[in-house]
């Protein structure tokens, strides 16, 4: 497992809990385009798999196609590799890499790669390398999907509720806003509480940065290694497919 700073040091207890909202919204997009990707070529890759949202879906689509699902944060991990354990269907399927998506084992060849809510955690010269790497890989008609969330340019988000989950006796929340830090960069500050009737029992404090990319720069940075961008699903859901160039 490679060493890094982990920005889910904090939120990691929450975030699988708040991510699911998102995958009960796109997750049928997600699925549709996952059934496109062509028979028995290779592995499905779920980069930044966090706790095993996208892992569970893409298992569900595909029963038949192996996962490798890439996560380096270490909270994260476990709750990704519990799910995995704990589940007859994943247990013989999911293999779990706990490093970064630019150091992870990745096989010669792969089916086709999700990668949800993930692209902002590279710079500009980290996506070059990506899709450098990626590029080769990708079996014919295989692709990666990935999403562009909003604001796709440096600009100032109100803070907001972005989450709220009921578990037992109390409810977790999260705040998001944002800051521009700089060009194609963000830096988003988060809280997350627990609270329990009208009590505020804990709240952590988190900010990391986000580099932001527009569909015209995921096109241009990607068109130098052979791939094309396409489009995928409700227009809402800010999701891409990167297919490499016949």
């Amino acid at each position: 497992m490679a060493d890094h700073d982990d920005p889910y040091r904090l939120s990691g207890r929450y975030l699988d809990i708040m991510i699911a909202g998102w995958w009960d919204h796109h997750g049928a997009a997600v699925a549709e385009a996952l059934r496109e990707l062509p028979p028995g070529s290779g592995p499905v890759v779920d980069a930044g798999a966090g706790g095993g949202q996208g892992t569970r879906l893409i298992a569900r689509t595909l029963p038949d196609v192996p996962v490798l699902a890439v996560e380096p944060s270490p909270v994260l991990v476990a709750v990704l590799l519990s799910r995995a354990a704990d589940d007859p269907g994943l247990r013989a399927r999911v293999t779990v890499d706990g490093d970064d998506l630019l150091a992870a084992d990745l096989p010669d060849r792969i089916g086709g790669m999700v990668m949800a809510n993930l692209i902002g955690h590279f710079s500009p010269h980290e996506r070059d390398r990506l899709w450098e790497d990626l590029a080769p890989r990708l079996a014919p008609g295989a692709f990666v999907l990935l999403n562009l969330p909003r604001p796709t340019e440096p600009e100032p988000v109100e803070r907001s509720r972005m989450s709220e989950v009921t578990v037992g006796g109390r409810t977790y929340v999260g705040w998001a806003g944002a800051e521009p830090a700089g060009p194609e960069r963000l830096t988003w500050h988060m809280t997350y509480q627990t609270c329990e009737g009208d009590r505020v029992l804990s709240s952590d404090e988190v900010h990391y940065d986000w580099w932001t990319v527009s569909e015209a720069g995921l096109r241009a940075e990607t068109a130098p290694h052979g791939l094309t961008v396409v489009p995928h699903g409700p227009a809402e859901a800010d999701l891409y497919k990167i297919i490499r160039e016949s």
